[in-house]
């Protein structure tokens, strides 16, 4: 009897089942975790996006005397639309204002994928945002990536719902009917003007066949180093003109100085198609021009007619540098944009960069004027919030929280 007792302690067999068994509850109460935590950390960006654009909103409507009679419940009607209502629930959202500071607050519910892991019944996120008046002009460059890889991962859908909202949003916040101006630049190895500049001074149809009637709108780099900077084009220095050439993508949407026209400037968004390669100069130098009062656009205001005019440029891009005028060596087209990111700084242009998914994570955050005013965005859907929360920092009202 007592040998059979120390056969049966000393027996290991079924001991990977048992192991197995007792670990395969924990293992699974982590996953549920961890997905959660994903869940939780996208709906709070969201929900502070969203908190961030009724600050203001309201504060829009307070600054132009039309205070909502129940501050709480405009801004809740405004985050309810920016947010998804089947992930998350319960929404109460709260406003207060003192002077010309409006203060809005919100709380959201998740339900968890497995309850009693993080929190009993369900996941609570929070956020506050403020907003207060400001008088500065605002003139908003967004300079797009249209090239082939745009169409993968639902990447250019996404990018004409984020745009297409961060008008809506600079078109409430706009007080006044110049008070913010954007231009949208779609790029991909060329940038397309249209032809309604075939006979600029300033564009060159040297060393092509191409003719001004037979052009059919775009244009390649100008010569370095003129290609990476505002340099005025002068026709006794041929290498200062603008390379007009037929584009390679006919699909290529052309500019949009610009314009408050907010219907417009959407309906060029939706116009966008990808194709091509990728070439990131050329797509900001030509925001770079936009910004600027001389040659080759003009429409700019100057620091001396508004001493307090903001101008920024909103550079995505999915892909890294494949091909320009010369190369497609993309480490000599990535020094070319180091340079027009430089130059554009230096103008005193304020930079966003944005990296969608793929793109070269390293140069687009030295090209953004700040740390923080780089963006890696791992999934399309991310867009919305990142392009909302961008859209409340350059607005015409400042965020105080």
């Amino acid at each position: 009897m007592w040998n059979k007792i120390l056969r049966f302690t000393k027996d290991r067999r079924g001991t990977l089942a048992v192991l197995f068994a007792v670990s395969l509850y924990p293992i699974m109460m982590m996953i549920c975790a961890a997905v959660d935590l994903s869940r939780q950390s996208q709906q709070q960006a969201r929900l502070q996006a969203a908190l961030d654009a009724a600050a203001l909103f309201v504060a829009r409507l307070v600054a132009d005397g039309k205070t909502p009679a129940d501050l709480s419940a405009a801004a809740r009607a405004f985050v309810l639309g920016n947010v998804n209502p089947s992930e998350m629930t319960n929404v109460t959202v709260v406003a207060t204002m003192d002077n010309t500071n409006v203060q809005v607050r919100g709380t959201g519910q998740i339900n968890p994928a497995m309850p009693n892991i993080l929190s009993a019944s369900d996941l609570t996120i929070r956020g506050v945002a403020g907003a207060t008046w400001r008088t500065k002009k605002i003139e908003l460059v967004l300079v797009l990536d249209n090239t082939g890889s745009m169409s993968s991962s639902g990447k250019m859908s996404a990018l004409k719902t984020a745009a297409k909202n961060l008008i809506d949003t600079m078109a409430i916040v706009s007080n006044k009917p110049d008070a913010v101006r954007i231009g949208i630049v779609p790029f991909d190895v060329q940038v397309r003007l249209g032809t309604s500049y075939r006979n600029e001074s300033w564009l060159t149809y040297a060393g092509t066949s191409i003719t001004p009637s037979s052009w059919t709108g775009c244009v390649a780099d100008r010569d370095q180093s003129h290609d990476v900077a505002d340099t005025t084009p002068n026709t006794a220095v041929p290498a200062t003109l603008f390379p007009a050439r037929n584009c390679t993508n006919s699909n290529l949407t052309s500019i949009m100085p610009l314009s408050t026209d907010w219907t417009a400037l959407k309906a060029k968004v939706d116009a966008m198609s990808p194709a091509g390669n990728t070439n990131v100069t050329i797509g900001l130098v030509w925001g770079l021009h936009m910004l600027t009062a001389n040659q080759p656009l003009t429409t700019a205001r100057t620091l001396v007619q508004e001493p307090d005019l903001e101008r920024i440029i909103i550079l995505l891009t999915d892909g890294d540098n494949t091909q320009n005028r010369w190369t497609t060596n993309g480490t000599s087209i990535d020094a070319r944009t180091e340079l027009a990111c430089t130059n554009t700084k230096a103008n005193g242009i304020r930079l966003y960069t944005i990296r969608v998914i793929n793109g070269d994570a390293a140069l687009l955050r030295r090209c953004a004027s700040e740390t923080s005013m780089y963006y890696d965005v791992r999934a399309a859907s991310e867009l919305v919030p990142v392009f909302q929360r961008i859209a409340a920092e350059i607005g015409q009202l400042r965020l105080t929280q």
